[in-house]
């Protein structure tokens, strides 16, 4: 299950490979689903945006999140 949420400062607060500046969660997977989903995620979202994604398990969301890095 996907859920959007619209607050980067809890999920992205402990990620060494988020821009220093922060970045936006674009979605949350599930912490007990598969984590290659919040990868596919990521890439797709780079290719089809041309910004730079990443991905990261959150324990503060027991969730997966695909983070786009601010420009």
């Amino acid at each position: 299950m996907t859920t959007m949420i619209d607050t980067s400062s809890l999920a992205t607060a402990t990620c060494h490979l988020c821009p220093p500046g922060g970045g936006t969660v674009v979605a949350t997977y599930s912490g007990d689903g598969p984590a290659s989903r919040a990868g596919d995620r990521a890439r797709s979202e780079a290719w089809q945006t041309g910004v730079q994604h990443h991905d990261h398990y959150d324990p503060a969301l027991d969730a997966f999140v695909v983070v786009r890095h601010q420009p």
